[in-house]
């Protein structure tokens, strides 16, 4: 049985509460052993995983700078040629054939640029058809403006001429001719779509200054920047992991889907999508807060969460270009935990099952452990009613059991024979108490009568002295007197006889041991104490041993101890509590019953017969026990100056006297 019902609550079996006990701590101990390789684990695969996203982020900065850095290259060298008039600043055909050139060398670059201060434009590209490269000419002579286009292949050889005498454009009003002629040093442009292919790309430029006459033009080199966004698609993260570039103002300059950098305005044209606007939630979770703070935590992790998943998320700047754009890299944090975590779930459920299967073998192996005990605690409990002998052949149980069944055994077959012994003395102690308490009485009533009887015989003698000095009394008179002056003799002498009857002699007188006898009266008062709430303590003799009549003073040890309990009940002290202390002084023991009672009422002679404190006593108890004490060589009073107890004491010869 795993368990059992009391009225007091559910109540486990030991069987039961060992085996949950062992499950218990085995799940806890497995629990433990799986939460702890999980977080080294976890911790040294988020390490490897930030190292990852750390050598991403550099691949996609690097290749961005790759990426941009020939640029500059080109346009610092086409300055300076045209700086140094290698190439003169108004010779078209020169200035064409030398941009080609340049072209041909970077891939990187998607067009080179010449405008002046006169409006004068010379741009070389790459192009889509009917040639893979095109010029494009805006030349102006006297007020008339000119726009010719030229395809050439890659030899240099004419494919296609075309001109556009509507064409609006005009160097000197673009962005990068303005910021560069303003600042007199090479510049990065914005990001922008340009106004040729309508793709994105940013251009980088620098002025061409004569010392003597000063600012001839402004050189541009313009970039593509959507391979970038084709070497994001690429680059490997992890499985769901990305990189995306934005500029300072949100613009999204890279993506790995292309489709999400350009959006279609209003009026037609096209422009950056803000990171607000793109089709992709994780991204714009990546850079929440981009535009109400600025990026400070550059080669730092930058965790966030989005849709209760948790990602790996770094910042990196662009240093050495110049440019104020920022890279982000992100991943899942599940594309390196995730079956980590799986596998975690897994083990503890492993664990669960483990501790549960330990538990049933455990309970099963406590029933047969514990069948030995069970079949122990049943003998006792057989013993204990008194169904089986305590000579009855033992039950088969451990060596370590053995011995204390035994002595389980002797202690409750003592314990019956005490416990006979007590309802003898309080059997005794009833007998005695009645016929003591009946001689007392007839002792008392007898004690009463002899004055009222005295002093009718001393009148009887007066009367009939009297009646004989006058000489005038009757002789009827006279005989009335006898007979009643005979009558009060007989009954004096009734009434001697019947004290003389009721006196008691000193009794058998024997040596005992009053701690016995205290532990008799212990046991006979407990429940009369119990059931009105009263402590009982004890305080027993050092040296016990005394010589009385021990029935006798029994009954004074329980009529002391009756009446403190009742004190304390019919008053309702807060502190409820009886004490019995017997110690040696001199040739006796001493014996005190000390209560937190109400104390004895002013007015109440103690130890007379017929005075009592109670609503319904005689007023006999104490008589009674002062004529027992004294009968048996000691005596008894009520302490008097004690302040927090109520003690009354009395006395026996110890052994020795």
């Amino acid at each position: 049985m795993a368990y059992r019902f009391r009225q007091d609550g559910l109540r486990f079996s030991l069987g039961f509460i060992l085996a949950i006990s062992l499950a218990g701590l085995q799940f806890i101990a497995i629990l433990f052993v799986v939460t702890t390789s999980y977080l080294s684990s976890e911790r040294a695969i988020l390490n490897h995983a930030n190292g990852l996203m750390e050598r991403a982020g550099a691949n996609a900065v690097g290749h961005t700078k790759r990426f941009l850095e020939p640029a500059g290259e080109v346009v610092d060298q086409a300055s300076r040629v045209l700086n140094s008039g290698l190439v003169g600043t108004t010779d078209r055909d020169t200035m064409e054939r030398y941009f080609f050139e340049l072209l041909q060398t970077e891939s990187s670059v998607a067009g080179i640029n010449y405008g002046d201060e006169k409006g004068n434009f010379v741009y070389v590209m790459k192009s889509d058809g009917p040639g893979p490269y095109r010029t494009k000419f805006i030349t102006i002579e006297e007020g008339v403006r000119k726009t010719d286009f030229i395809w050439r292949t890659e030899d240099y050889e004419i494919v296609a001429r075309d001109n556009d005498p509507l064409d609006p454009y005009d160097a000197r009003t673009r962005p990068w001719y303005i910021k560069a002629s303003a600042l007199d040093t090479r510049i990065w442009t914005n990001p922008y779509i340009f106004f040729t292919s309508q793709q994105p790309g940013v251009t980088v430029a620098s002025p061409v200054v004569f010392e003597q006459e000063g600012l001839q033009g402004v050189v541009g080199v313009d970039i593509e920047i959507s391979d970038i966004s084709n070497f994001l698609s690429e680059l490997q993260v992890s499985k769901s992991g990305a990189a995306v570039i934005l500029h300072q103002d949100g613009s999204v300059l890279a993506h790995p889907d292309p489709d999400q950098i350009k959006v279609l305005n209003d009026d037609g044209t096209l422009s950056f999508a803000n990171i607000k606007d793109i089709d992709d939630p994780v991204s714009r979770a990546a850079f929440a807060n981009f535009e109400d703070e600025a990026v400070t935590n550059f080669g730092l992790p930058s965790n966030f969460s989005f849709r209760r998943n948790d990602y790996l998320g770094l910042f990196e700047s662009l240093e050495g270009v110049g440019l104020p754009w920022t890279v982000a890299v992100y991943a899942p944090e599940n594309d390196f935990i995730g079956e980590i975590k799986r596998n975690r779930a897994r083990n503890i459920w492993i664990a669960a099952g483990i501790s549960l299967l330990t538990a049933f073998v455990g309970l099963t192996i406590a029933e047969w452990i514990l069948r030995p005990v069970r079949a122990f605690a049943v003998r006792t409990a057989l013993v204990s009613q008194g169904e089986v002998s305590a000579q009855a052949p033992l039950p088969r149980t451990y060596r370590e059991l053995s011995k204390a069944n035994k002595t389980l055994i002797n202690e409750i077959a003592q314990r019956r024979d005490s416990e006979e012994k007590v309802q003898e003395l309080s059997r005794d102690l009833a007998h005695f108490s009645r016929v003591n308490l009946m001689g007392q009485m007839a002792s008392g009533l007898a004690h009463e009568l002899s004055q009222p009887l005295t002093a009718i015989t001393q009148n009887v003698d007066a009367a009939i002295s009297t009646a004989k000095e006058s000489g005038a009394a009757s002789e009827d008179l006279m005989l009335i007197l006898k007979e009643l002056d005979e009558q009060a003799h007989q009954g004096g002498n009734v009434v001697r006889a019947l004290r003389g009857f009721v006196r008691k002699d000193r009794g058998r007188m024997a040596v005992f041991n009053f701690n016995e006898l205290l532990d008799q009266a212990k046991r006979l008062m407990r429940h009369e104490a119990e059931s009105r709430h009263v402590a009982l303590i004890y305080e027993p003799a050092k040296h016990p041993m005394v010589k009385g009549n021990r029935t006798q003073i029994a009954q004074v040890l329980i009529n002391l101890i009756r009446n403190a309990i009742e004190a304390i009940a019919t008053a309702d002290s807060e502190i409820r509590q009886v004490v019995v202390h017997a110690e040696t002084a001199s040739d006796v023991l001493r014996v005190q019953v000390k209560d937190t009672g109400p104390g004895v009422r002013e007015g109440v002679r103690l130890f007379k017969q017929f005075q009592t404190s109670k609503e319904s006593g005689m007023g006999l108890g104490l008589s009674i026990s002062r004529s027992i004490v004294e009968n048996n060589g000691g005596r008894i009073w009520h302490d008097k100056e004690a302040k927090d107890y109520t003690i009354f004491c009395f006395t026996i010869p110890l052994e020795t006297q």
